[in-house]
């Protein structure tokens, strides 16, 4: 048996193979063909040259790699084992590993648990309603800032700092370095328009990191949790985005009352399975982020 990235010829039976449905399958087709998936990424086991297994991984800015979990003809566990191993040195390098799979496709992910990921907790899609909620009123003077506006580092800083103690994923606290998470959020809400500074009582508060209707990230400094700032951000948020959508982990409770508050709605989920190449955990320094 060997082990490759996928022919162009090969490109839309190894797509057959990993994702099952053709409708699943046909999206990740369009994503290849559009640049957005990587055929190199695609990763294919061959026995005497048959197609008998394939797997998904790819690495993003900020030092995270996604992983679509292997699937081998038959589903041989040996292979499917091959080929998660050959997914994890493919994309060495990166602190961490993620796969997010369906609820219904969650024992797809037997393979990267035999890898070393682990199943670590699920996350809710939720997206707001139609019907207008009514806004808050803060109970301190605070102001939204665009990132274009202000200070980068401070922002920078602030950011980081939201992170601490968050309740999103805790597995991540520590792994990532500062500019690594600066790159992956300049990756994934690249316009700086959407990029929102709270500021409480003349201070750094928090952050909305906005990518068209898709909330990227909210997050607010530990001092200031529960007053009202986490609350004045998301109503910012769904002034400027018509239809916003967001991802929120299971157990962070206070962001889940926080949502449902002002009208969003679960409408989908995923199962988290994380792999840390070094053990990596702690709290993040902001002093370490460069503007």
């Amino acid at each position: 048996m060997t082990i490759t990235a996928v022919e162009p010829k090969e490109l839309a039976e190894a797509l057959a193979l990993l994702y099952g449905s053709d409708e699943a399958t046909w999206h990740a087709f369009r994503l290849a063909a559009g640049g957005d998936l990587e055929a190199s990424d695609l990763l294919v086991a061959r026995r005497d040259g048959a197609i008998i297994g394939a797997v998904f991984a790819s690495r993003v800015p900020g030092g995270v790699a996604v992983v679509w979990p292997p699937r081998a003809v038959d589903d041989d566990p040996a292979v499917e084992d091959e080929l998660a191993n050959a997914a994890l040195k493919h994309v060495a390098g990166a602190r961490v590993a993620q796969a997010f799979l369906p609820p219904e496709k969650a024992g797809r992910g037997a393979p990267l648990l035999r890898a070393g990921f682990r199943h670590v907790t699920r996350v809710w899609e939720m997206t707001a309603r139609k019907t207008p909620i009514e806004r808050s009123t803060p109970a301190t003077r605070q102001m939204a800032v665009r990132y274009l506006d202000y200070d980068p580092s401070t922002f920078h800083s602030t950011l980081v700092r939201a992170h601490n103690d968050s309740l999103d994923c805790p597995e991540l606290q520590g792994v990532l370095s500062p500019d690594e998470m600066l790159a992956g959020y300049r990756d994934s809400a690249p316009d700086p328009s959407g990029w929102w500074l709270a500021v409480a009582d003349d201070r750094p508060a928090g952050v909305l990191l906005l990518n068209g209707e898709q909330l990227t990230f909210l997050g607010v400094v530990p001092e200031w949790r529960g007053r009202g700032v986490g609350r004045r951000l998301l109503d910012l948020a769904l002034e400027r985005a018509d239809g916003l959508t967001l991802i929120v982990d299971v157990r962070n409770t206070p962001a889940i009352r926080l949502y449902r508050s002002a009208g969003l709605e679960v409408v989908g989920a995923r199962e988290v399975f994380l792999y840390f190449p070094g053990a990596a955990a702690g709290t993040l320094d902001p002093s370490t982020c460069r503007p």
